[in-house]
């Protein structure tokens, strides 16, 4: 059973806004947009990935996030890749967070698939 992986990681700046009033230019918080592309979109490992969300999401849920924290909620999920736009001073955190979602995922496909050889 092959591990589900990020085929590519892109980390795309969304720039620096400054505010538009007349008051002395402040810089606004500068974002980046995390997107993971996935090496495989077979139904088992999507499955996979969807119950390794839903478990981080739940000890989110249950135990809260620190304030400013991104949430795994924000990140949008689709067949073929995963896209984040987080905080730019939250990049590492968020991508640690991803590689727990891959583990998890990449456990619960071995378990499954240990659990259909019986």
């Amino acid at each position: 059973m092959p591990a589900i992986r990020f085929s590519d990681i892109e980390q795309i700046p969304s720039g620096v806004a400054a505010s538009g009033d007349s008051a002395a230019p402040r810089l606004e918080q500068v974002e980046v947009t995390i997107r993971c592309r996935l090496s495989t979109s077979d139904d088992a490992a999507l499955e996979a990935l969807r119950y390794a969300r839903r478990a981080m999401l739940r000890e989110e849920w249950t135990r809260g996030i620190e304030e400013g924290e991104p949430s795994l909620e924000d990140a949008v999920f689709s067949a073929h890749d995963v896209v984040w736009r987080v905080p730019d001073e939250d990049r590492e955190r968020c991508l640690q967070k991803l590689d727990e979602l891959l583990r998890r995922a990449n456990r619960a496909l071995l378990e499954d698939s240990a659990a259909r050889r019986g």
